[in-house]
């Protein structure tokens, strides 16, 4: 029993430690001292871009670079709720607690995959970027009239200010009650998580994890496991418990929540080879072989 208990012990910590390990370089690629494109990469195409604003001025940088920072605070969020994850992981904990701080980093890191999706135009990205401002302003005000606080609170970011803000930019009014912008659809929670998850075979586990956080009798049964005792007429009895493949699954998902993003920011900000699209590339191949090597 001793050592079956110290086994695991050090497959929770092997996986914590990974988890974090990843978490510290996306969180030093996204740092402000590394958040830089290089000449003739598709963002330094997209910052130098042709728009006008509706008085006739360039648009300028700000609007795509703003649209990489919204990126980026993404990511930094899926780094942060990893790290979450992983401290969960070290302490053995049963699968839910894990599974619903998993499930909030990949809806994190989608966000981050989707605004940097390859091929995009300064247009369009300034456009998604949009969409995600204008339904963050449209819930943050619903949650300020619930509790009757005053609307100021939002500051600028209502849904009036950023449909001005983009009409100033010559941009064409938002259509589909707000989720469909210049032929841009803004996805939802559930279709942009399964967009990545699908893209980075990950299926099925953004749909386990969302019953645990709605408390669906099937997430709550992930709590559980068979317990030792059993009762005089030899029934098992069930209690909360660690389960090392959920474990494994969510550290699976945690790496590819922040994984996934960081890939996007490499090819689009052109980070050269050798360098840091290098040390991207090989992260996901440590990553891949590590999680190979501890699968349970």
């Amino acid at each position: 029993m001793a050592r079956r208990e110290n086994t695991q012990v050090a497959f929770n910590d092997e996986l914590m430690t990974l988890v974090n390990e990843v978490a510290d370089r996306v969180d030093r690629w996204t740092g402000q001292a590394m958040w830089s494109f290089d000449p003739g990469s598709p963002a330094s195409a997209e910052v130098a871009n042709a728009e006008v604003r509706l008085d006739g001025s360039p648009w300028g940088e700000r609007p795509v670079r703003t649209a990489y920072q919204y990126a980026q605070m993404e990511t930094k969020l899926a780094v942060e709720l990893s790290r979450c994850s992983a401290l969960l992981i070290g302490a053995a904990r049963p699968a839910p607690g894990i599974e619903a701080v998993t499930r909030a980093s990949l809806e994190a890191g989608s966000v981050a995959w989707w605004l940097l999706a390859e091929g995009l135009t300064a247009r369009q990205r300034v456009c998604r970027m949009q969409l995600l401002r204008r339904n963050s302003a449209r819930e943050y005000a619903r949650s300020i009239e619930e509790v009757g606080e005053d609307p100021g609170l939002a500051g600028k970011e209502t849904v009036a200010a950023i449909e001005a803000e983009c009409r100033d930019l010559g941009l064409a009014a938002f259509t589909r009650k707000g989720d469909e912008f210049e032929r841009q659809n803004r996805l939802g929670y559930t279709a942009r998580v399964k967009a990545l998850t699908d893209e980075l075979g990950y299926q099925g586990a953004y749909g386990i994890y969302s019953g645990v956080a709605h408390a669906e009798l099937a997430g709550v049964w992930r709590l559980f496991g068979q317990t030792a005792a059993t009762v005089p007429g030899r029934e098992p009895i069930y209690g909360p418990v660690a389960n090392p493949e959920a474990s494994f699954a969510a550290a699976d998902g945690a790496l590819k929540s922040m994984m996934g993003p960081a890939e996007r920011i490499a090819l689009l900000f052109g980070w050269p080879v050798p360098g840091r699209a290098e040390e991207v590339s090989a992260t996901i191949d440590y990553m891949n072989s590590e999680m190979k090597r501890r699968r349970p």
